[in-house]
């Protein structure tokens, strides 16, 4: 018995990749999503908002309130100056804002009166080919 065990595993090992294998694979994904910056029409649908804190007249505090059906990750923002200078800010991490939620994010050393105006740089989850945002973490696999 051993010997037809260790036939059957040497010949195996000889044949290597000529026999097709049929592995499960668990973590495979079939239809994976994928972090893409928001048309036109979606960012219509993100509110943003700026002020400064009760506690400081150069903490900018920006506003992010996601209306989308999938859940955005906002990279940062920038902000212009009158004087034409130019404030930009990463959020590390990113700002997560889940559907039908509101996050706040800071830029600071933006004094209270100086700004023009302000951009929030978000993205959202989408499977190849589909136009809707979703959310990867309720449905992975897309089943």
């Amino acid at each position: 018995m051993k010997r037809c065990h260790h036939a059957l595993v040497c010949s195996l090992l000889l044949l290597g990749s000529s026999v097709p294998s049929l592995a499960w694979a668990p973590f495979e994904r079939k239809a994976a999503y994928e972090e893409v910056a928001l048309s036109a029409s979606e960012q219509q649908k993100v509110q943003q908002a700026a002020g400064w804190a009760k506690q400081s007249d150069t903490e900018l505090l920006i506003e992010v309130k996601n209306s989308l059906p999938g859940p955005l990750a906002c990279h940062g923002a920038t902000v212009h100056l009158l004087s034409g200078a130019t404030v930009s800010k990463s959020f590390l991490p990113r700002l997560y804002v889940p559907t039908a939620a509101t996050r706040q994010g800071a830029v600071g050393g933006v004094k209270k009166g100086q700004m023009k105006d302000f951009s929030v740089t978000c993205m959202c989850w989408k499977k190849p080919g589909d136009s809707v945002c979703g959310n990867p973490s309720t449905n992975p696999n897309g089943k």
